[in-house]
């Protein structure tokens, strides 16, 4: 072979190799480009919409919403139980959880309106002025059993609990930033 024909030939084989190559490139990039061209007018709406919208803190009114649930005096009466406890050492111990987890959650606060937060430290209130309520009902040797009934009691006899206004409320604040 010449040195002409195999520099044709070589010329040959690299066209035969790279034609191909560019065409599987150039469609490859079409069909992306119409992907994010398809993609990018949904975009663009949510992006602006986004910007104007202040950051929601989810996890904030998850958190309240838990501790209103656990602070709801039905629900602690379940969770607080203990075979053999005194009213007073169950007493003690639903006050102090109340107050253990408002604290934790006070830096919820600047996540909520501020009518939200006045419910949920009335609720807070209202729970331990229920629970004392409760206490002083009972004789002075009575179980934590004894004080159990009596909550409950006095808890059924409340139309609508201070939590459930306040959750109430945290669901339609939150809705309305959505």
């Amino acid at each position: 072979m010449s040195k002409p024909e195999s520099f044709m030939e070589t010329i040959f084989q690299i066209i035969v190799v790279t034609v191909p190559s560019l065409i599987v490139l150039f469609s490859a990039l079409y069909i992306f480009k119409n992907q994010i061209d398809q993609v990018r007018p949904q975009d663009a709406p949510a992006a602006a919409s986004q910007a104007h919208r202040p950051h929601i803190n989810f996890q904030s009114y998850e958190r309240l919403v838990l501790y209103l649930e656990r602070s709801n005096p039905v629900n602690m009466v379940m969770r607080m139980h203990r075979p053999g406890a005194s009213a007073k050492m169950l007493e003690a111990d639903m006050v102090k959880s109340i107050r253990e987890e408002f604290e934790h959650n006070l830096s919820q606060q600047i996540y909520v309106s501020d009518e939200i937060w006045k419910l949920i430290k009335k609720a807070k209130e209202e729970t331990i002025k229920l629970i004392g309520l409760a206490s002083s009902r009972c004789d002075e040797n009575a179980s934590g059993m004894d004080l159990s009934k009596i909550l409950l009691e006095l808890a059924s006899s409340i139309e609508e609990f201070p939590h459930d206004v306040a959750i109430r409320y945290l669901k339609s604040e939150l809705r309305s930033k959505t």
